[in-house]
């Protein structure tokens, strides 16, 4: 939740921040940043092995240490030079903490005494993340209403003690042991992965493939409402630029009051199920939001309330349901390495996202959303094809029909195929 916080609060100042502290434009400073960001995309592949090596624990430390150091950067540059080395180490830190904060979620999941799916765990996490997002996108907006330099470092400065703050409740909250995975026989837990394991075992699992190749087309429509939307409105539907805002805010607090009743909810359906659910709903969402092109003005602003709606509802369900999927069809011994390489369907759709979208709503405003309606709907024969490849224990929702999962034996994908 701190962490979310801090990116709530930090995204919205960064450019107007960064460049005027350093005296660059917008475009230049938004360059370094994306620079950055693209510094940092290999790190995951180094972070799985520590992970199932030592646990997810003390990367996750580290991951908040360097975001820290990050944002104390940010207060001291000057120039390009300084931005994109804060920037680098604010984006390895931010990166190592999405490499192993799911490992992390899931090892501890593995010990609920009370028998939860992980479901359950991932939707608490996602509730929390999105109350810190509103709180800090609130205090954002309370420092971009000023426009003073010093409260935008003083603002900087607070999310470098937020995150130190998030690093003291990790070391004297979350005990090591309750951080690593339950395996079998087959491994010792924080130690190395067995010979012939790790990477070569992913590489050659052709199923868990398909299933980071089918979360990235739901990763993108999971960005596209930040990246897409609020462009979109500004320059197809300029009458309606006020209603933003709130509707984005009404997402915000839809994710924070309703995911746990919505994980009850979709308890009863297989994995795999609520995946094709959630593809229905983006492809909902992204149909509605090209209405208001056809319609009256009258109707925009409630053909665009029920789109956020019908965002939000995937949102909830592909979520917890996502992640879960991702840790139980991992083996044990080396889920780090797995939930590290899944994280990668969500750093490619936020790449690629901006760039498609201004190529396509350069074609026209329906192009985006009839795309991304498409994509969403193609995920639907998708996960019904992929299902029947994965483990049969991952794609089942533990409060569904019986205990939580047993780990996974190391050797249990030979035995499916």
């Amino acid at each position: 939740m701190v962490d979310s916080v801090v990116t709530g609060l930090f995204v919205p100042l960064s450019l107007l921040y960064l460049s005027a502290s350093s005296g660059a434009s917008l475009v230049r400073t938004g360059t370094l940043l994306t620079l950055a960001g693209l510094l940092s995309l290999p790190l995951p592949l180094w972070i799985g092995p520590l992970v199932d090596r030592h646990g997810p624990r003390p990367a996750v430390l580290v991951a908040q240490l360097l975001q820290a150091a990050g944002f104390l950067g940010y207060l001291l540059v000057r120039d390009d030079v300084g931005i994109l080395l804060a920037a680098t180490v604010a984006s390895l830190g931010q990166r190592a903490f999405w490499s192993s904060a799911f490992t992390l979620v899931s090892n501890v999941s593995d010990r609920d005494p009370g028998g939860h799916s992980r479901e359950r765990w991932f939707g608490i996490a996602g509730s929390l993340r999105a109350a810190g997002y509103g709180v800090g996108a609130v205090a954002a907006g309370v420092a971009l209403s000023v426009k003073s330099g010093p409260v935008y470092r003083g603002a900087i400065g607070t999310c470098a003690v937020l995150l130190l703050m998030a690093a003291l409740l990790l070391v004297r909250g979350v005990p090591r042991s309750a951080t690593l995975p339950v395996l079998t026989g087959h491994a010792e837990p924080g130690g190395a992965a067995p010979r012939g394991r790790g990477y070569r075992e992913l590489w050659a699992d052709r199923p868990y493939l398909g299933l980071v190749a089918l979360n990235t087309a739901f990763a993108l429509c999971n960005v596209m409402l930040s990246v897409a939307f609020p462009p979109f409105v500004e320059r197809r539907l300029p009458e309606v630029t006020w209603a933003v805002g709130p509707l984005l805010a009404m997402n915000t607090v839809v994710q924070a009051v309703l995911q746990t009743t919505v994980v009850r909810l979709i308890r009863p359906l297989p994995r795999h199920r609520s995946l094709c659910l959630a593809g229905v709903l983006w492809a909902a969402w992204a149909g509605l939001t090209a209405g208001p092109l056809w319609l009256p003005r009258g109707l925009w602003v409630p053909c665009l309330t029920v789109a956020v709606l019908c965002y939000s509802a995937a949102q909830l369900v592909h979520s917890p349901v996502s992640n879960a999927l991702s840790a139980d069809a991992a083996p044990a011994g080396i889920r780090g390495r797995y939930i590290a390489v899944f994280q990668y369907s969500f750093a490619v759709a936020t790449v690629v996202a901006p760039l498609l979208f201004s190529l396509l709503l350069g074609l026209s405003g329906m192009a985006p959303w009839l795309t991304l309606a498409a994509l969403a709907l193609v995920t639907v024969p998708g996960a019904l094809a992929l299902a029947p490849r994965l483990p049969t224990s991952a794609l089942r929702t533990a409060g569904a029909d019986g205990p939580s999962n047993p780990p996974a034996s190391p050797h249990r994908r030979t035995e499916r195929h």
